[in-house]
């Protein structure tokens, strides 16, 4: 895990452009959201919004489009959960901006900051006193008859998985262009550090320190003793090839973002070439957060 000194803002310096990115679907969300905004605006930050959200709040002159935000952002905030926050993740991709998250649910991995501590926060990031996290991202691409179909990318995981009533899924498994063995299961998640502690755990995956650069492989309901976890390097690159034909198999990217696999596609799954940069105003230990989770009964 790298890390970097924020730097403040100075009035010979241009002002920092912020996107404020509220879960509309959460009453809390949208009135928190009209609350940062005053206050980032008095802390000389120039505030912008996702057209939606520009129009839901009233606020229409503050909306710009994704390309836009992703071209322009100096840094981004989220409002919600940490579905929420890999949503912006992967938006922002490959931009790298620096982004944190007011957490409105559950205690989260990912989203630090609570609604209470607002105008602190808001303080931190005037002054650069924060910190930058990074995460490795996964990528995806599908190929269909030679050409690209699909790409995809995550902060959390890439996920094969089967449809509802669908057989389960065989597959012959190759990391760097080495045969490795064959699958049979329900599908199979492609997780990062920060997604060890998401669906991969639930499949009996590892919990990876997120400071670490590593894959880790979790097949789901194996249909094998010996089919088990496996963590590779980040440099690795895994590639999926079907061994009978799938019915109803979709390619997942935290949950989200999905494209539908046909029989002869070529699946290659690797370490992205860009991170996410979280912003951390707190030194707090994943070890804590981990024990915390463990002790509410969450993992």
């Amino acid at each position: 895990m790298n890390k970097y000194r924020g730097i403040g803002l100075d009035r010979g310096v241009r002002m920092k452009r912020i996107g404020v990115f509220p879960l509309l679907e959460k009453p809390k969300a949208v009135k928190l959201a009209v609350k940062i905004i005053g206050l980032l605006q008095d802390a000389g930050f120039m505030v912008v919004l996702q057209q939606r959200s520009a129009d839901c709040l009233g606020m229409a002159e503050m909306g710009l489009s994704d390309e836009e935000l992703r071209s322009q952002l100096d840094y981004g905030v989220v409002l919600g959960g940490d579905g929420a926050l890999l949503s912006l993740a992967r938006r922002l991709y490959p931009r790298e901006v620096p982004i944190f998250g007011i957490n409105l649910g559950h205690l989260g991995f990912l989203t630090e900051v609570e609604a209470k501590d607002l105008e602190l926060a808001v303080k931190k990031l005037q002054a650069g006193e924060f910190v930058l996290e990074d995460r490795i991202m996964v990528s995806a691409e599908v190929t269909r008859s030679g050409k690209q179909r699909a790409y995809l990318v995550g902060l959390n995981d890439i996920v094969l998985t089967k449809g509802m009533f669908a057989r389960m899924v065989r597959m012959e498994l190759l990391i760097d262009q080495f045969f490795t063995g064959l699958v049979s299961a329900d599908g199979l998640i492609i997780s990062t550090p920060t997604g060890s502690t998401a669906y991969s755990l639930s499949a009996g995956g590892p919990i990876i320190a997120p400071q670490l650069s590593a894959l880790a492989l979790t097949p789901i309901c194996a249909h094998s003793l010996f089919n088990r976890p496996l963590v590779v390097g980040s440099n690795s690159v895994i590639e999926i090839k079907f061994t009978t034909p799938p019915h109803e198999v979709l390619l997942t990217a935290d949950g989200q973002d999905s494209v539908a696999l046909e029989a002869d596609d070529g699946i290659k799954i690797y370490t992205a070439p860009y991170k996410t940069k979280f912003i951390r105003f707190k030194e707090q230990s994943f070890y804590h957060i981990l024990r915390e989770k463990v002790k509410q009964g969450r993992l």
